[in-house]
Parts: C-alpha cells; sequence; structure tokens
C-alpha cells in the first residue's frame, strides 16, 4: 500500500483523470459547417456563460461617473475617474482623450492584466497613451479586486487564490464581475461626447487578454477584439495553474474557447500570441481555437477579418504587438490602411501615483468594494433569498429532497452513476489492520487502512475517519482509536488528491491544492464534490467488507451502524456524505468549518480551495446542509472560521440554528450535540 502511495503515479492519478475528463478528451468536437448549426451551437455556448457568470442585477443601474481630476499632456488629457458599475459599486479609471479632439473618435477600452500596478502600471499606460496620441479615445480600469480595489491598494495586488475563489461560494465569480464591470465600462465610454459608439474595441493582454476573449465573445458593440496573450484552450488550463479570474466555472462542460472566438464573427478579431508563453496561452493552443473558429467567419463572408499573429516574444504587450493593435484598429475601425502594423509615437509614462483616483487606502469611499466586503454582502444576500426554516416535518422532507437535487447537480457536479468495482481487501497480521483498496472512479485509486475493535466481540458499528494528511498506518491507528475504544470497527480513508495522492503543484499564494481546485471548478466537478463521491463510495465499500469480513477483522454485525469522522475544514465532506447516505446514523465534524458567509469582512485564508464550490449558499450554508442529517446523531466539536481562526461558541450555536430547528421538527433534539472537545463529548470513551 505504502509503495503504491509513494510513487509518482499516485500523484499524477489525478492530473490525469481530470485532463481524460474533459469532453474534447472523450470525443473530437468539430466545428458546425452551416451557419444554423452554429447559431444553435452558440446559443447554448451563451447560456452556460449567463450561468457561470452568476448574479448580475436585474437592470443596470445609473452610472454616476465622477471626474476627479486630469493631467494634461503634448496632444493627450488623462483624466482620473469612477463610475458605478453595480448600486453601490464603484470602477477606478482613466480615461485618457486626444487633445484637441474634433467630433466622435473611434475609443478602445483596454484591460489589464497581472501589472504590478494594475491599470496605472507603466506597462499598462503606454498602450493607453499610444491609443491616444493615434487619435482613439482609451478607457482603462483597474478589474474588480485589482488596483485601487484590492484590500490594499499598491504594487503587487493579487485578486486570485483564495481570496478571488471566496466569490464563488455567493455565485458572484471573478470572470462574470469582470465581464458586467468591463460591460458598463462600455456604457460610460458610449455616454462621452467624444466617443462614436459605433467605433468600439477591446484589448489586453494576459488575464486583460482573457478579458477582452470574454468582452468580444458576450458585447457585440465591439466591432474589434485583440487579447494579446491570453487565447489558448480551456484544455489547456487543466495541466497549469491560472488566476481565478481566469476562471470560468463549469466552462468545460459546454464550451471550448475557439466558441468563444466564434461569437466575435464577423466583427474583426486579432489574435496576438507569444513564441515564448505559458502552454495555456501559446501559439499552438491558440492556433486550435482558431482553427475551429474560423469555420464562422468563412460562412459569415469575414474570412480576411480573422488573424493570428506569433510574435516572437515572451508573456506580455511589447511594442511589436502593441503596434499590431494600432493597425488593425486603424483598418477596422477608421478605414485606413490593410491592417499592417502602426508605428508607435514616442511615449513618456507617468509616475502610477500621479494616476491615482484617491492617494490611499484611507481616503477611498467605501464604494470602492473590496472583494472581502462584496464576499459578505453578497453571501448574506443569498441566504436571505432561502425561504426560513419550515414548522412541519413533513415540509421539511420535501425541501430536502430539492436541497439534496440542488447541491448533487448544481452544486458539487454530480456522483459517478456506475457502481465501482469490489474493493481490493489485504490482512496485515503484524500491524493488524486491513487494508483496502477503492476505485471510485476510472482512473482514481483510492487506500483505507482499516483496524478492529479492541474488545474481541462483535464491532457495534463502522466508522469511516477521513485522513488528515498522508495516510500511514501509525497517524491512522490514532485517528481510529476513539472508534475502535468504543467498540467500532474504523477506517481511516484518502479522498483523492490529498494526502501521497496529492499532484506535485506548487503553492500559489499560500494555496497548497490552487490547481486541483481550480481544474475540479473547470469541469463542473469541484474537489468538493468529487471528495463527496469518494466518501460515498468508501460507505459503500466499506458496507460490503463488513458484510464478508476477512478473517483477521473479527467478528462483524451485518447492517450495523456507519458513523463519519473528519477533523478540519475537511468536515463538510462528512456533512455532505451524511446528508446523502441514509446508512450514516453519526456524523462528527471536529473543528470543522462553520459557514461560508463569513460574520465579518475578513479575507479569507487557511481554507482548502477545494471545499469552495460555486453556487453553494443558493442551497445553504453549512448549518443549513447538516440539517439534511436529522434526525439521526450529529457531534459538532468545536468550529473554524473561513479565516482559519477558531469560532467561538456564541457563532457555532448560531451557525447551526436552522440545524437546531430541524432537528426539533423530529423531536430529536438530544441527537445534536455541541462540545467544545472530544473529551468533553458523548463519543469520549467510557471509564
Amino acid at each position: 500500500m505504502r509503495a503504491i502511495q509513494d510513487s509518482e503515479a499516485a500523484r499524477e492519478e489525478y492530473p490525469a483523470f481530470v485532463r481524460n475528463s474533459a469532453p474534447s478528451a472523450r470525443r473530437p468536437i468539430v466545428a458546425p459547417t452551416t451557419l444554423d448549426g452554429w447559431e444553435t451551437r452558440l446559443k447554448a455556448v451563451a447560456d452556460g456563460l449567463r450561468d457561470s457568470f452568476g448574479v448580475v442585477p436585474a437592470k443596470p443601474c445609473d452610472l454616476e461617473p465622477e471626474i476627479l481630476g486630469s493631467i494634461a499632456r503634448p496632444g493627450y488629457v488623462i483624466e482620473r475617474l469612477t463610475f458605478q458599475s453595480r448600486p453601490g459599486v464603484r470602477v477606478t479609471a482613466n480615461l485618457y482623450r486626444p487633445e484637441p479632439i474634433e467630433g466622435r473618435s473611434a475609443a478602445v477600452l483596454c484591460v489589464h492584466g497581472h501589472w504590478s500596478w494594475a491599470r496605472i502600471d507603466p506597462g499598462v499606460q503606454v498602450r493607453c497613451i499610444g491609443l491616444a496620441k493615434l487619435g482613439y479615445v482609451c478607457l482603462c480600469v483597474d478589474a474588480f479586486g485589482a488596483g485601487e480595489r484590492a484590500v490594499e491598494p499598491g504594487p503587487g495586488t493579487y485578486h486570485g487564490a483564495l481570496l478571488g475563489a471566496s466569490l464563488w461560494p455567493a455565485d458572484v465569480p471573478l470572470i462574470g464581475l469582470q465581464a458586467y464591470d468591463n460591460r458598463r465600462a462600455v456604457d460610460y465610454l458610449i455616454s462621452r461626447p467624444e466617443v462614436d459608439p459605433a467605433r468600439l474595441a477591446v484589448t489586453g493582454a494576459s488575464g486583460g487578454g482573457n478579458q477582452s476573449l470574454y468582452a468580444g465573445a458576450t458585447d457585440d458593440r465591439f466591432q474589434a477584439v485583440v487579447p494579446v496573450c491570453g487565447v489558448g484552450t480551456y484544455e489547456a488550463y487543466l495541466q497549469a495553474a491560472c488566476c481565478v479570474c481566469e476562471v470560468n466555472p463549469s466552462g468545460l462542460s459546454y464550451g471550448l474557447t475557439g466558441d468563444l472566438l466564434a461569437m466575435t464573427a464577423p466583427r474583426a478579431l486579432l489574435v496576438v500570441s507569444a513564441t515564448r508563453d505559458a502552454r495555456q496561452f501559446s501559439v499552438e493552443e491558440a492556433a486550435k481555437s482558431l482553427d475551429y473558429a474560423r469555420s464562422r467567419f468563412r460562412l459569415l463572408d469575414a474570412a480576411e477579418r480573422v488573424r493570428h499573429l506569433p510574435v516572437d516574444a515572451g508573456h506580455g504587450y511589447d511594442k511589436t504587438m502593441r503596434e499590431a493593435m494600432y493597425g488593425w484598429l486603424d483598418r477596422w475601425l477608421r478605414g485606413r490602411g490593410d491592417g499592417s502594423p502602426v508605428a508607435e509615437p514616442e511615449i513618456q509614462t507617468e509616475e502610477p501615483a500621479d494616476l491615482r483616483c484617491y492617494p490611499d487606502a484611507a481616503s477611498r469611499p467605501a464604494s470602492i468594494v473590496t472583494i472581502p466586503v462584496f464576499v459578505h454582502r453578497e453571501s448574506r444576500a443569498r441566504l436571505e433569498a432561502l425561504p426560513p426554516a419550515p414548522d412541519h416535518r413533513q415540509a421539511w422532507e420535501a425541501e430536502a429532497l430539492g436541497m439534496k437535487a440542488g447541491l448533487r447537480g448544481e452544486v458539487l457536479g454530480g456522483f459517478p452513476e456506475v457502481p465501482p468495482p469490489r474493493p481490493v481487501l489485504a490482512w496485515d497480521a503484524k500491524e493488524k489492520l486491513l487494508t483496502i483498496t477503492i476505485a471510485p472512479e476510472p482512473g482514481i485509486t483510492l487506500s483505507g487502512l482499516m483496524f478492529r475493535p479492541l474488545a474481541d466481540e462483535p464491532s457495534r458499528g463502522t466508522a469511516v475517519v477521513i485522513a488528515n494528511g498522508d495516510l500511514e498506518p501509525a497517524s491512522a491507528r490514532d485517528l481510529c482509536k476513539p472508534w475502535t475504544d468504543l467498540g467500532h470497527a474504523a477506517c481511516c480513508v484518502e479522498l483523492r488528491a490529498t494526502g501521497k495522492r496529492k499532484p506535485k503543484t506548487s503553492l500559489v499564494h499560500g494555496v497548497a491544492d490552487h490547481n486541483e481546485a481550480e481544474w475540479g471548478v473547470w469541469l463542473g466537478r469541484p474537489l468538493l464534490g468529487q471528495w463527496v463521491g469518494d466518501l460515498l463510495q468508501w460507505i459503500e465499500a466499506l458496507s460490503s467488507v463488513v458484510q464478508d469480513p476477512p478473517r483477521g477483522l473479527g467478528p462483524t454485525i451485518p447492517d450495523a451502524p456507519i458513523a463519519l469522522d473528519a477533523t478540519g475544514p475537511i468536515g463538510l465532506v462528512a456533512i455532505l456524505a451524511g446528508g446523502f447516505d441514509a446508512r450514516v446514523q453519526t456524523v462528527c465534524v471536529e473543528r470543522g468549518l462553520v459557514g461560508f458567509s463569513p460574520p465579518d469582512e475578513s479575507a479569507w485564508r487557511g481554507l482548502p480551495m477545494g471545499l469552495v464550490a460555486p453556487k453553494l449558499l443558493r442551497q445553504g450554508d453549512v448549518g443549513r446542509i447538516a440539517a439534511l442529517i436529522a434526525p439521526r446523531r450529529l457531534v459538532v466539536i468545536g468550529g473554524v472560521e473561513t479565516t482559519g481562526e477558531s469560532a467561538s461558541e456564541a457563532r457555532i450555536k448560531d451557525a447551526f440554528e436552522y440545524t437546531k430547528t430541524i432537528y426539533g421538527l423530529f423531536g430529536a433534539e438530544d441527537a445534536l450535540e455541541f462540545a467544545t472537545s472530544r473529551a468533553k463529548s458523548s463519543l469520549a470513551p467510557r471509564a
């Protein structure tokens, strides 16, 4: 067992499983050959995007723009301004305009990537100034959570990792927030008297190239789209790390990058790639998507409106790329030239601090909303939209059915429908343990270590204990001991992509399972759902072992009760599995996560990103989900917040107030227990 766990093959299992789970890995996806075929496919993709992008306001709010100051330079002016993208949320921006200007000009929305200073970084300024000196109006906005919209504005701000993922449960993913902000940025641009609304373009590099890709696909007011170093294939993301702002939840379940490019047709599209870029933005991956999309351009007699430009460079937006962009926009927005590069004028960038809307964080108004503040606000809004606890048992049972269906299909990504093969058993007489190996899905292998009760009597039940870290006999025995002391057989089990089966991925801003979590979300199968599926398969496997136990395990009682036990935030997996499988009679969670709706506006930290699933709060927070276990036994021992800090006793009881109400409907109040330690709980071994 340990030889398998220690092998490179064990660490490669989950990445290979993810790659093989992409629809295109199972069957080639061929571009439609007719316009009707394209219309049908792209309608489905557009519907998928709307669902992925999450909650948006029912109608656009007033922009309420505020111009905070300006800087005059020879031939152009830079304005510092903000506008309201959604109620109570303002966007920090700079507008670059030619001076003097006559009539209405073509305009460009410039979206930044992960440059140190975001929109005011010199590397971003340079193309904005270049466009203004060439006669374009250019609006450059800070992305949600970045630049002056960061928790601590300044160089090096980052809105990804767990910070960005904290938006997922409230169904306001970063990719959707950016797409909506960019749409409102266009609303602001066309409100300006200098701008011709019929001649608009969008461009950006890296994360900004990704934003340009989605803006071009979803907003047909752009007549030219120029994503730079931001186009590859969705599938390539499954072999890389990317910012959470680029993760399109469930995107691989309904579409391809090529579909987004095809949605741009017949408008002008220039895709710029760097020859020395990462795989997900490589020339080769971009070419695959463009080859797929060209079919629609040709069918619309717009073949000349799409071009792929590989540039011998690294990741960025260098002068060669900018000059190609200037020429492309001149051709398609101003009818000048043939799309060949246009020389960049001489440019002198500004000190980033001079372009700020506000000198520091303390001077920002409350309407410059950071991600933690928005998470707090939107989480509460999702929970307030849910119905109150029912007042009779039958109503709850009907609601529970709907909740389980919603969790299974809309949050967790479904569970395997094909029964797994029988578990493989091996008794170790020396260690007095049973090694169990299961395959919950093709390509995934998990191991468990099962221990017999201390007393030579039939076990009183079977406890399934989730391993903390590597699965080793000594640590597994310690985790199982509280149960074997109580007369239970106990099995310490692995979940995929954890312990010695964790892929060889690096920390990303302190998050160990960053990539693994993102890959699952891309597929529409968050790791949380995969882990719940693993635990359900463990219940199935151990039930079969108890029915026909090997000799060394000792006597068992068929159909004896099953208990689930987990320590740490991973306890949510046990709560969910207990809610789905009625064979589970006890769930014990020690220092588990008490809720995804934080009590304050603090940033999340220390939480496994694999537990964070899009749309979860549409079904309820941890306390509401835990009610699915009623009237069976639930033991809650302490708890932690999304900040990683211990939750107070009052906070725990408040978080599980809904749970308590449902237990009351069954007259099972005594089955719900709160304790400050295992020693003080009913699970403590009897003297």
